[in-house]
């Protein structure tokens, strides 16, 4: 890709969106960030941006090119979406000022069904690469990202390999400084990252608004954790996708070191916005079980959710 003429977009700048387009941006690329509610926190502060793996230094950018509407920003090469996937129903509108003939996107949204969901919208010749965050930043105020764990981003289609039009969106993250991973199949990759999202994101909320160390520290929560991940495993496996037992033991593990962390769907049922349900937990039941895979403590999850969302709405 020829780096004097990429253009990225990005839309859905909180956490995952602000810190991936500004490790792009510091590795030189044109990077455009559409903001909404810290718009004018940013144009006054810039972006502070803290990796806790390498030192913990507050890195201030201030000539960030931020805009409030997606007009502004004009066509780009690619558009990155980082939005929570409750918004699907009104990203194609909110894009389409910056979508032209030879656009591709991006998807680095949490769940199932966000590619599909893009490729409806444009054109299923249209090029889109899912891009699964296995890492943990939070946005710790308007202005300032912190990563405290750098893990890796894996990239992939459906139903094919990477395209060298998609290698090179891969690269310029590679070349940022970002771990990443080429998947030989999307849907490995969703169902990997599932493995993670689904009990954590899941059981810190209907454990009562708790972060992830006391989930591990809870016999019965943990319990579950392992229970909800082998389902996955026995779904993804039955959707063809073999993910290896030291896989599911990795994701405790890797879980432990990040102490009294708040997953993004947690976070978001704390400030009371909608909880992704359909895409972490919802879309992964139903495929899971059209293949014939028993689910019963992904059902009772996803209906304890389902609940809840209901609840804090009256």
């Amino acid at each position: 890709m020829n780096r004097e003429s990429v253009k990225i977009g990005v839309v859905g700048c909180g956490a995952i969106g602000s810190f991936y387009g500004l490790m792009l941006k510091q590795a030189g690329e044109d990077v455009h960030f559409h903001l909404r509610s810290n718009f004018q926190e940013v144009k006054k502060h810039g972006f502070s941006l803290i990796q806790q793996y390498t030192g913990g230094d507050i890195n201030k950018i201030n000539n960030a090119s931020i805009y409030r509407n997606t007009n502004e920003i004009g066509i780009c090469d690619w558009v990155m979406i980082a939005t929570k996937a409750t918004a699907n129903p009104d990203i194609p509108d909110l894009i389409a000022p910056m979508v032209g003939e030879k656009t591709s996107f991006l998807t680095l949204q949490n769940g199932m069904g966000n590619v599909e969901n893009l490729a409806e919208a444009f054109g299923l010749d249209r090029l889109v690469v899912g891009g699964l965050c296995f890492t943990c930043v939070n946005r710790l105020n308007p202005t300032t990202i912190k990563s405290l764990f750098a893990g890796y981003v894996q990239f992939g289609r459906i139903g094919s390999n990477l395209s060298p039009e998609a290698n090179r969106i891969v690269d310029c993250f590679e070349n940022a400084g970002v771990k990443v991973k080429r998947a030989d199949s999307l849907d490995d990759a969703l169902w990997r990252k599932l493995c993670w999202n689904v009990p954590f994101n899941g059981l810190c909320i209907v454990g009562g608004g708790i972060p992830t160390d006391l989930v591990l520290n809870s016999l019965e929560l943990r319990g579950r954790a392992q229970n909800l991940m082998k389902e996955i495993q026995c779904a993804a496996q039955k959707s063809g996708v073999i993910i290896e037992d030291n896989f599911l033991e990795k994701q405790f593990s890797i879980t432990e070191p990040m102490g009294s962390y708040k997953p993004s769907s947690l976070i978001d049922f704390l400030a009371g916005k909608p909880i992704e349900i359909q895409s972490i937990w919802g879309e992964p039941l139903r495929r899971g079980q059209a293949k014939g895979a028993l689910m019963p403590e992904l059902e009772k999850l996803y209906l304890e959710l389902k609940h809840i969302a209901v609840k804090s709405k009256e």
